[in-house]
């Protein structure tokens, strides 16, 4: 299955790449295919008035946000080693693909890119006939997809409204009281209103009244208590577990000098964190930040590291490298879907930065490997509380 899997992809990244060099070609560019700088080689050059790009091309089978950003930060990744190793000065392209990309999953794409690589040049494509670029000179290149028709724009709105990146972070905020504070970073405190809540998890005033609102809709706020207090838990645990219930696509890493370990990975996060001054933010994940909490018990796992930006110069700053790593990585590198939930409410065991228990009961859950004993584990011994139903 996983070999079938493969050569699909493979497929698909070989049409993609010929639409994608007739595209620049009728344009007037240059295309130079399969070009090797150094001991790398992109999956395609081109150039055009004194531009020139490298580009990494990944594809998706399904053009789903956890799919397709994944597979964003890594062509970026790669796009910017490779630039950086050619003779010649070129700039990095990073171009995903996916049967379609829906005009919100191309929004989050669009706004990944800004926030995180605003300095490469990023493309996005699939079969309807998207073609959208944001890069010099390159915006001669897009093409909106063909229309739909009425039918096929009535489709259903993405899930997960209720699941925002700041949403859980709010909904971590109110379920703070339950968790100990040495677990999950946040204000333990009631609220009887919006206001209150936005001060407290420093978000705006509309974020803050938006959530409560859906929170009321749906029926996960008690209407009849002077405090928000949560209801029907073990509803709305399941509905925020199910959101991570999807592949993610991980970055493997080596140590740059060979030799390291998971405390290793500890320590460099203690010196991180010691001489932070703008840099990405970054901390330990799922079973490596469970042991780092005390409350790991799977062991074998390569540890992951959730950083916030795909930038390769940050991860040698690190002593980690994606060359060399796909199948022997000394850890995982996880760029989050939801960065703010994962960043604020962190904790420092220790003095190194990791998840919070709740954000380690989300990923692990999904994690193949004995994920779910761990997650059960969480549950009995730290999340109990947060089950259950508040007094009455």
């Amino acid at each position: 299955m996983a070999a079938s899997n493969s050569i699909r992809l493979a497929d698909a990244e070989s049409r993609f790449a010929a639409l994608l060099k007739d595209a620049f070609q009728r344009s007037g560019w240059r295309v130079d295919a399969n070009l090797r700088a150094a001991d790398r080689q992109a999956d395609m050059a081109v150039s055009k008035h004194g531009h020139r790009y490298l580009i990494e091309l990944k594809a998706a089978s399904e053009g789903r946000r956890d799919r397709l950003v994944p597979l964003l930060a890594q062509a970026i990744l790669e796009a910017q080693a490779i630039a950086k190793a050619s003779s010649k000065p070129a700039m990095p392209l990073a171009v995903v693909a996916a049967p379609r990309i829906a005009a919100p999953v191309l929004s989050h794409l669009e706004q990944f890119v800004a926030d995180n690589a605003p300095d490469v040049a990023a493309g996005f494509m699939d079969d309807e006939g998207l073609l959208r670029f944001c890069g010099a000179n390159l915006e001669e290149l897009n093409q909106r997809p063909a229309k739909r028709s009425r039918l096929q724009k009535m489709a259903l709105p993405e899930s997960g409204q209720l699941f925002s990146d700041l949403n859980q972070w709010m909904l971590k905020v109110l379920l703070a009281p339950d968790i100990p504070a040495e677990m999950l970073a946040a204000p333990r405190r009631s609220y009887r209103n919006a206001s209150q809540l936005a001060d407290a998890a420093d978000v705006s005033l509309m974020s803050a009244f938006r959530f409560i609102r859906q929170l009321r809709q749906e029926g996960f706020l008690d209407e009849e208590d002077d405090e928000f207090r949560i209801v029907r838990r073990e509803e709305l645990m399941r509905r925020w577990q199910a959101v991570y219930m999807r592949s993610v696509v991980d970055l493997p890493m080596r140590w740059i000098v060979r030799g390291g370990s998971e405390q290793r990975l500890q320590d460099v996060l203690r010196l991180h964190r010691a001489s932070n001054s703008g840099k990405p933010r970054v901390c330990l994940g799922l079973f490596a930040a469970a042991n780092a909490l005390g409350k790991g018990f799977v062991h074998g796992v390569k540890p992951h590291l959730y950083v916030e930006k795909p930038d390769a110069a940050f991860l040698k700053s690190l002593g980690l490298s994606a060359e060399g790593a796909e199948h022997a990585p000394d850890a995982l590198v996880r760029i989050p879907l939801f960065r703010e939930s994962v960043f604020r409410a962190a904790v420092e065991p220790d003095g190194e930065p990791a998840t919070d228990i709740v954000q380690v009961w989300l990923d692990v859950s999904a994690f193949p490997a004995r994920g779910a004993e761990q997650a059960d584990e969480l549950r009995k011994s730290v999340l109990a509380p947060i089950f259950k139903e508040a007094r009455p």
